[in-house]
């Protein structure tokens, strides 16, 4: 047995050891009492940021939740440099279709594991958090894996979603409708006025717009194929829109109520986007994603309906729509409701531990995602990955999460490729197993927890001490990383 598979077995049984034994004094009750007592500040943290650390608490305590609210929408005037010397590394992200084509060939390996590890670095280290939290939504909504169409996504991730995932839902989706990752995937660039294809229509309506409850008919799927014929990849340049006249049906239709008349191209498909995107159905759709993305897998009908109207009264401002959810009073009603996605999970725990975690090599973080079948742009249907907690809780990922918070202390000892973890110097300034439960729980949580469980805690690293109990540098050498990884693996750390 190597090293690795060693420790993956020694972990696993620690963790189902811990999991067996430990008892938690409430789970989600226990969350939400600690959230409403934190106020508002914590709570909007936990939702619009890849897990708060106590820089944000900082800022949003000095800006007010208004200002730094106003801060995040304001994105691009943002300072991000992390990311930004981490592009200067990794600068083939950045250049043309047809030199990524060419990389690709030669290394397709290479190419994909750096466009990985720039969304996973991208989340967990950006001072952009709400516009990265507004990059995954929208990357789900307008989902396509990259396994087959590297280039293509990675050209849509920047030109598509990126550049207008706090822009306008009518811009958003015009890019979309012409990018050629979608029109591949969703095989549009084989629809022809002869022979239809009607994927990328039906799922622009269900998936894109509508909603699959939107008041469309079969009829419409058709007359929407039909409109949308020669929308494809440029007959001249692989890699680039195009519509091919050729392809198109020029003769009338009748869409969603409306009438198409002959003899139009390119215009009357987008037309058909223009009346997509102003459709009530589609603000509706758009209103109950957004809401349960960051209030509530049981999004609260009157925000849902409320945030519609203003999809309606802004064109779809995007902005707008996150100043109306994140000010609601349903907003604040809903705290410790959402299970985090293993991808905001392993984010969460990246962030709590900074400065003391460094991420030296990406491969490490993209095998642990795999772990949770939550590896970015890999899910291939078109829905994009689930939203809801009950597609993430079964016994298989609740295990993979408490290993992955027992692995990551652990990376110290330089078992792991890619993680550099500083044991001696977190939480250096505790003196007693007492003060250093509080300053991680302070940390990780950004509220005390509740005395039962502060108690177990205590118990657990003392071993059966009390919260006198000295920290040395034994003790930080036998003990420590299990009560962090126990810690990361709470109740308290998973929900938000």
């Amino acid at each position: 047995m190597d090293r690795r598979t060693f420790l993956k077995a020694m972990t696993t049984a620690a963790a189902a050891a811990a999991a067996h034994h430990f008892r938690w004094a409430g789970v989600i009750p226990v969350r939400a009492a600690q959230d409403t007592a934190a106020g508002p500040a914590l709570h909007i943290l936990n939702r619009a940021t890849w897990g708060p650390t106590p820089a944000d608490l900082a800022a949003i305590n000095e800006r007010g939740i208004a200002g730094w609210l106003d801060w995040q929408l304001d994105y691009e005037s943002i300072p991000d440099p992390a990311i930004d010397a981490f592009l200067r590394e990794n600068a083939i992200l950045l250049q043309s279709y047809e030199e990524l084509s060419a990389a690709a060939t030669v290394d397709y390996g290479n190419v994909m594991n750096r466009f990985l590890w720039v969304r996973i670095i991208r989340a967990a280290f950006s001072t952009r958090q709400l516009y990265e939290r507004m990059v995954e939504f929208w990357t789900d909504h307008f989902n396509v894996p990259a396994a087959d169409l590297l280039t293509e996504k990675i050209i849509d991730d920047r030109e598509v979603i990126r550049r207008h995932a706090l822009g306008s839902f009518r811009d958003l989706l015009h890019a979309s409708a012409t990018s050629p990752a979608m029109l591949i995937y969703l095989d549009n660039t084989y629809s022809y006025s002869d022979h239809p294809n009607e994927n990328y229509g039906r799922e622009l309506l269900e998936l894109h717009t509508l909603g699959v409850d939107g008041g469309y008919t079969e009829r419409d799927v058709k007359e929407v194929a039909r409109i949308l014929t020669g929308w494809g990849v440029s007959d001249e340049r692989w890699g680039y829109f195009g519509f091919n006249a050729w392809a198109h049906d020029f003769r009338p239709k009748r869409a969603l109520g409306e009438l198409f008349d002959a003899g139009h191209g390119i215009g009357e498909g987008q037309r058909l986007l223009d009346l997509l995107a102003a459709h009530p159905s589609t603000a509706r759709f758009i209103a109950y994603k957004l809401v349960r993305y960051f209030v509530s897998d049981d999004p609260p009908q009157s925000l849902v309906d409320s945030t519609a109207q203003v999809f309606l009264a802004t064109d779809g401002d995007i902005k707008s729509l996150l100043r109306h959810i994140f000010t609601s009073a349903e907003f604040y009603a809903h705290p410790g409701e959402k299970l985090r996605r293993p991808l905001e999970y392993l984010t969460a725990i990246l962030r709590v531990l900074q400065p003391h975690l460094s991420v030296v090599n990406g491969r490490w973080l993209i095998w642990s995602l795999e772990q949770f079948d939550h590896l970015p742009y890999h899910w291939a249907p078109p829905d994009g990955y689930p939203q809801v907690s009950a597609a993430w809780l079964n016994t298989s990922a609740l295990l993979a999460r408490w290993n992955l918070a027992f692995i990551i202390p652990r990376s110290d000892e330089r078992w792991y490729d890619g993680l550099r973890f500083d044991q001696a110097g977190i939480f250096a300034e505790a003196r007693t197993v007492g003060e250093y439960v509080d300053l991680a729980a302070q940390q990780f949580y950004g509220v005390p927890i509740s005395d039962a469980d502060r108690t177990a805690l205590i118990e657990f690293a003392a071993e059966g001490g009390g919260p006198d109990t000295p920290v040395d540098d034994d003790w930080r050498g036998w003990k420590q990383s299990s009560l962090l990884g126990l810690m990361l693996a709470s109740p308290y750390f998973q929900w938000a």
